[in-house]
């Protein structure tokens, strides 16, 4: 029989004892929240979810090797929040392959969010150098350097980042609004008041740390999922690397920061049981962007396109979700368009034209329920594509 050492039990003691007390702050806090119950439950508009947000890209191996299958393709959608460097290897710029796997993360519908060139702690930085240069230094460079770079094979570019989440979940309010909206719709840091995220938010959104010394009590965890079901909103859950349960007690890198670096990860394993809590409670996956109402479209002629038939132009930095969804025709036809990403915005489309265009891969039809008549004739093999009520 084996026994648990003094240390583990103290361990698992804590762990318990501050998740107990996270989630009765959260219901204390919740007092005076009321549901509505009896409306209709319309994804990204109103059907509570959860938004998965993994922090430094130095991590974007493991976000890889261990996340790519894990999410699937369009099936759960996270925030990777990336930085310019890799801290563990001499402070260097991320090499080709890496900014190679996060594009591809990003072409599989999961958003990039800004998370500071060098990673400073917000306030200590603005603190010694003034808000003008932390600006400058940890926001705009970011922004230089993605807008720069291309995937070596695809030739896909970043995305202009939505959402920002703050290093080591420093900040204050003055930091917020410099950020918000001149750069951001919303910035993402850790604990406040009740922890959850309504829709269409603008501003700070707090969020639950899973890993590090925070650790996790799947016990408590699945009750406040359950308490953002119950509430009709948002939780996002922060997390850093990805990795297998068999690796959870081994060193991911080698050296003394490393070493503290480390702790912060989740497994696998945990993940999936997330993912099985939220679909268990009939619950949706969510980027941070889109609980800000926007939405995040990967092919540029798509985008452009639909900011056509909205009248939107392009100068308009961000697409609301909520200017989609209502549309129930769409003609995309002759567009050049090559991936629908985006699409699944527009849940109420019932008649959609997407002949003449250069698209492959139509599995995202399958997200939007009521659509009973679309065009697909004129893209590389629509005839083998998804039988959707009527295909011409």
């Amino acid at each position: 029989m084996k026994f648990m050492s003094i240390p583990s039990l103290k361990e698992k003691y804590f762990q318990w004892r501050y998740w107990s007390n996270l989630y009765h702050d959260m219901f204390n806090n919740l007092e005076n929240h009321h549901h509505k119950t009896n409306q209709e439950c319309i994804p990204y508009i109103n059907k509570p979810g959860v938004a998965l947000s993994f922090d430094d890209s130095y991590r974007v191996h493991e976000w890889y090797e261990n996340g790519k299958e894990l999410f699937g393709y369009y099936d759960v959608k996270v925030t990777f929040n990336i930085n310019g460097i890799h801290p563990l290897d001499g402070e260097r710029k991320h090499n080709q392959e890496e900014i190679d796997k996060l594009l591809e993360l990003q072409a599989n519908g999961h958003e990039i969010g800004h998370h500071g060139f060098n990673h400073m702690k917000a306030t200590d930085y603005s603190t010694q150098h003034g808000y003008h240069r932390w600006i400058k230094d940890e926001i705009e460079l970011l922004l230089n350097w993605m807008n720069e770079q291309t995937h070596s094979t695809t030739k896909d570019k970043f995305k202009k980042p939505v959402s920002f989440a703050f290093p080591h979940f420093q900040y204050d309010k003055e930091h917020i609004k410099k950020l918000v909206p001149n750069y951001f719709k919303i910035t993402r840091g850790h604990l406040n008041k009740d922890n959850l995220t309504a829709f269409n938010y603008e501003g700070f959104a707090p969020s639950i740390c899973l890993d590090g010394y925070y650790s996790c009590n799947v016990y408590y965890l699945k009750k406040i999922i359950k308490l953002a079901k119950e509430k009709g909103e948002n939780v996002i859950f922060t997390c850093h690397s990805i990795i297998p349960e068999e690796a959870k007690m081994e060193k991911l890198v080698d050296g003394t920061k490393a070493d503290r670096w480390a702790r912060w990860a989740v497994t696998t394993k945990l993940i999936q049981t997330i993912i099985n809590e939220v679909r268990n409670n009939d619950m949706e996956f969510y980027t941070t962007s889109e609980l800000a109402g926007i939405a995040n479209i990967m092919d540029n002629n798509l985008e452009s396109a639909v900011r056509k038939i909205i009248a939107k132009p392009i100068e308009s930095k961000w697409l609301r979700i909520s200017d989609l969804v209502n549309i129930k025709e769409l003609d995309l036809s002759n567009c050049c368009i090559s991936a629908l990403d985006g699409i699944q915005y527009f849940w109420g489309l019932e008649k959609l034209n997407l002949a003449n265009n250069n698209i492959t891969d139509f599995r995202l039809l399958k997200k939007i329920p009521f659509l009973k008549e679309v065009v697909l004739n004129g893209n590389p093999g629509y005839k083998e594509t998804l039988k959707i009520a009527k295909v011409n």
